[in-house]
């Protein structure tokens, strides 16, 4: 479900040994590409609807569904899969509220592993709103102002960069109320350090971690500019990244695996993928937030090194075997770069028609994962859609400076149209800062 470069990803790794179906906004090529292939059906219907998924689910008699994007999640798509006898893997409506009520999910953390969860407040009322950011000024806290629902990753805004001064918070906050009456606001301590997410595979009860990967969320290079759903993100080769200790990724795990425990003790037990965001700051290891599927476009780093392929994957989910076992990773490093409209993540004014040489990118080792574009009459010739991301290309390697080379040579040489995308990502001076940071975080600790 879904038509985005993450489920082009899952169609592509799908495609090698099942018959593949598919409901999607638009023409997703590489997936229509997949489905075609393995002599499957597309719809092109809204995918974010549990009504028209089942329908098509019941029409082609599918055997199993991955229910992954946020919308239908929350939607309860799989909710209504699930309650036809349709063997559909991916959170409940109530499970995935962990991550489309940031309330929920933030008072769930405080209360399984309060250790780990920064400070906040949660605003229902805009009267409410003096005193709160008053407790925020007087412990000299920065604040993140976060919406209930969900926003695809640009409703966040961050004081300063996107709030300069406290009033400007509660100014945010209350126009976020005036916009969703009876709703809520989190008030959230800003972290200082290094982000980064886990996700962890689970059956309700047993969970499997992935690599861990670091994402770039703002718009521009350095990390200026607007929050995204995600510039681009990459994956070491090692099982620890330079920038963690063990410890610090033994606490991520316990976490995530106390967070499942809990919900399923309180009978809204999660089967998908649990994507834990995180920060290493200067008091160790703080909790950002929880998603309740594959991240986008963390899953374009982490399905290239499955070894597993992921029609096994989704059917120990529902047999609930999950091990690691059943489960593992490749160590490679995994680096993957979106590419957008200058206007990003405003929308464009009009389409942009774009070109890209798949044979020469092909013969670079790197993945075309088309977004929110469609193809045009031949295999080269793209025109972009809505205000989202365009296209995403990603690349194994040894280390992540070559992967990010990669990206870049392919983009640079052989994709062609006016399109922007964050030659930094993965790159050397990034890395070195990244280490940089890591460094004085454990010097503070210490």
């Amino acid at each position: 479900m879904g038509g985005g470069a993450r489920e082009a990803a899952f169609a592509l790794n799908l495609s090698r040994d099942t018959q593949l179906y598919a409901v999607m906004s638009h023409k997703n090529p590489l997936i229509v590409d997949c489905v075609e292939k393995t002599g499957g059906i597309y719809a092109v219907a809204d995918s974010d609807d549990p009504h028209t998924v089942l329908d098509f689910a019941k029409k082609c008699g599918i055997d199993y569904a991955f229910v992954n994007a946020d919308q239908p999640l929350a939607n309860g798509v799989t909710d209504i899969l699930l309650s036809s006898g349709i063997r559909a893997v991916g959170g409940t409506q109530r499970a995935a509220k962990i991550e489309w009520d940031k309330v929920y999910s933030i008072e769930i953390m405080n209360r399984v592993c309060p250790r780990f969860t920064p400070f906040y407040r949660i605003v229902s009322d805009a009267s409410q709103l003096e005193g709160m950011i008053a407790e925020f000024e007087s412990r000299r806290l920065d604040i993140v102002v976060k919406p209930q629902g969900l926003t695809g990753g640009k409703g966040v805004k961050v004081m300063p960069e996107h709030l300069p001064a406290y009033g400007d918070c509660a100014d945010y906050a209350a126009s976020l109320l005036t916009a969703d009456p009876g709703g809520a606001v989190l008030l959230v301590e800003r972290l200082d350090g290094i982000e980064f997410t886990i996700m962890g595979i689970t059956d309700g009860e047993h969970m499997v971690f992935a690599p861990v990967t670091y994402d770039y969320p703002y718009r521009y290079e350095g990390d200026c500019g607007p929050g995204t759903g995600g510039m681009g993100c990459f994956v070491d080769s090692v099982d620890i990244p330079s920038f963690m200790t063990r410890s610090e990724l033994d606490d991520c795990h316990a976490i995530m695996q106390d967070i499942i425990h809990d919900m399923r003790s309180a009978g809204t037990p999660f089967v998908g993928v649990l994507n834990g965001g995180f920060f290493k700051t200067a008091r160790g290891i703080m909790f950002m937030e929880f998603n309740s599927r594959f991240g986008d476009p963390e899953v374009l780093n982490i399905l290239p090194i499955l070894r597993t392929p992921l029609s096994d994957v989704i059917v120990h989910m529902w047999n609930k075997t999950i091990s690691d076992d059943v489960i593992s990773f490749a160590r490679c490093a995994s680096v993957v770069k979106y590419l957008v409209a200058q206007e990003y993540p405003n929308p464009s004014p009009e389409p942009i028609e774009f070109e890209i040489d798949h044979d020469a990118i092909d013969g670079l080792g790197v993945t075309v994962y088309p977004a929110s574009s469609i193809r045009l009459d031949d295999k080269t010739h793209y025109r972009t859609l809505k205000k989202s991301r365009v296209v995403a290309l990603g690349a194994l390697a040894d280390t992540i400076e070559e992967a990010s080379s990669q990206v870049n040579m392919a983009i640079d040489s052989h994709v062609r149209g006016k399109l922007e995308y964050r030659k930094d990502i993965g790159s050397k001076e990034s890395l070195d800062a990244i280490e940089s940071c890591a460094r004085a975080m454990t010097r503070k600790l210490s």
